[in-house]
């Protein structure tokens, strides 16, 4: 596919390394095919060195790429700016999605969208796909930047990582003398009137208990109850947006319909409560830590007379969910006869009772910028052979963070669960001071007269490991394109914004190379 929405997305260069990825297997930690193409274009482009490519290398940090070009003219003495991307991407809903169906469409307001999936995800994100913009656009546009002739004498270094989307072992474990530049603008952002200057830390939590099984009672029935269709989305960007988490909305759904737990007998029309007995619980999804659950599904044994009254009341308890979470529409429930072993009582109202209490959500915003999330958590993932729980914590405040695993770990104790704390990464903290920061809101200002932002992020970024690395010798800034819901099959970009994120990149190389009158 040589063209998807005629002159809408430029610079028509990024256009065709874009959509040379996206047929790319490049899942987290198998970028070898980007690796490979990311070298074959650099050997392409004139005065290009490759610093750093090893083709066989195992090792995260070793699987990174450096390339240089060196200034020439009147630049020829002058420091390297250096330009970063990861090789990854989230893959949704699995790792066969490759080549990507990639399509472009116009919105209601007459916007031009890239997307990828089937055409119907427009509408229905579930049969959609990732589409790699985050951070294919950043990788597109820096092998675009050093092609670029209004650029060749302008001294560059091109950094690109690997596994950003899982751990940021690219990032964390590269050799730190790979790189001389100390002016570091990494190019994945998703907001394209932003400059961001500072990002989340975070970390993995994870529960680990036992249960008791037992054999399912003479009169029982098994039924299986699934949840699909929600939103989903980036477990920092959107975790204040009120999306629903799947594994939660069944635990609030087990937990109701569960008469030990909420003992709950009506007669006539209302929705009852159940002698149920839970037999398993998962996301059935990739467990992606940084994506907020989209479906999951639980299987329940329940008396066999009481079948026609739950399943009715099941649906209903849906139907009125799904009025009164907007905006999650597409909210799809099933529910179906299985056979299986269950838990005992205690075992299913103890797990209800500890996922309903695992926090999960915006747990507290900036003091100083009430509209900005501090610290989050997202319930990520339950696999029950042994009942293991997942979740991810985000913070900009360490100290709220070490709060926030206090929580956890007082919740764990009290069902008796152990509590391990892992993959920890920085907070990259804001400079308000950083010269690199003033010269990009110079070239913003002349590029949005009506206005942009320079904000911090709830989400993580390579930046905060660059910066742990060099502390205060490098400045960093973020910028991207616009993408919408990156990490799920609604993900899409906007294609005239390539081409602002591209000029303003540009504008801003040359502004930084800009010689004192």
């Amino acid at each position: 596919m040589s063209e998807i929405l005629d002159d809408s997305f430029e610079p028509k260069a990024v256009h065709d390394h874009f959509m040379k990825l996206t047929t790319k297997y490049h899942p987290s930690g198998e970028e070898n095919q980007v690796r490979e193409y990311v070298i074959e274009c650099a050997k392409k482009i004139e005065g290009v060195e490759v610093i750093h490519y090893d083709p066989g290398a195992k090792d995260p940090g070793e699987r990174v790429i450096v390339l240089r070009r060196k200034g020439s003219g009147d630049y020829a003495s002058e420091p390297y700016v250096t330009l970063q991307a990861h090789m990854d991407m989230v893959c949704s809903p699995d790792k066969k999605i490759f080549p990507l169906n990639v399509f472009g469409y116009l919105d209601n307001e007459g916007a031009k969208w890239i997307k990828a999936g089937h055409t119907d995800s427009i509408d229905n994100p579930e049969k959609g796909t990732t589409l790699g913009a985050d951070d294919g656009i950043g990788v597109a546009s820096i092998l675009t930047l050093l092609e670029d002739e209004k650029l060749k004498d302008y001294p560059l270094e091109c950094f690109f990582t690997v596994q950003e989307e899982t751990d940021m072992g690219g990032a964390a474990n590269f050799d730190k003398s790979l790189l001389i530049g100390r002016r570091y603008i990494n190019l994945d952002a998703e907001v394209v009137d932003t400059i961001i200057y500072g990002s989340a830390g975070g970390c993995s939590v994870q529960y680990e208990g036992n249960f008791t099984l037992s054999s399912i009672p003479g009169g029982f029935i098994n039924l299986k109850l699934s949840i699909s269709g929600l939103l989903g989305g980036h477990s920092g960007i959107n975790i204040n947006s009120g999306r629903l988490n799947a594994i939660k909305v069944l635990t609030e759904i087990l937990i109701r319909f569960n008469k030990r737990l909420t003992n709950i007998d009506i007669d006539g029309e209302g929705i009852k409560s159940y002698d149920l007995r839970l037999i398993s619980l998962q996301r059935d999804e990739d467990p992606i830590s940084n994506k907020i659950p989209s479906c999951a599904s639980a299987i329940i044994t329940i008396p066999s007379g009481d079948k026609e009254k739950f399943v009715n009341d099941f649906k209903a308890y849906c139907e009125a969910l799904k009025v009164q979470s907007q905006p999650e529409e597409n909210l799809i429930y099933e529910i179906e006869e299985v056979t299986q072993n269950s838990f005992d009582e205690a075992s299913t109202d103890a797990l209800l009772c500890l996922l309903q209490r695992i926090p999960h959500g915006a747990i507290r915003m900036i003091p100083e910028k009430p509209d900005l999330v501090e610290t989050s958590s997202n319930l990520a993932n339950i696999i029950l052979q042994n009942v293991l729980i997942k979740a991810s914590n985000r913070s900009s405040d360490m100290d709220s963070m070490t709060s926030l695993i206090q929580i956890q770990k007082s919740i764990g104790e009290l069902f008796k669960h152990t509590v391990e704390v892992s993959d920890s990464y920085p907070a990259w903290k804001p400079n308000d001071d950083s010269d690199l920061l003033h010269k990009a809101d110079g070239v913003y200002k002349q590029i949005y007269p009506e206005g942009h932002k320079e904000t911090v992020i709830h989400a993580g970024l390579e930046c905060s490991y660059i910066v742990e690395k060099y502390g205060d010798s490098i400045d960093c800034i973020s910028i991207g394109p616009t993408i919408m819901n990156p990490h799920t099959g609604g993900e899409r970009l906007k294609a005239d914004t390539v081409e602002t994120f591209y000029k303003a990149v540009t504008n801003l190389i040359q502004e930084l190379f800009k010689k004192s009158e």
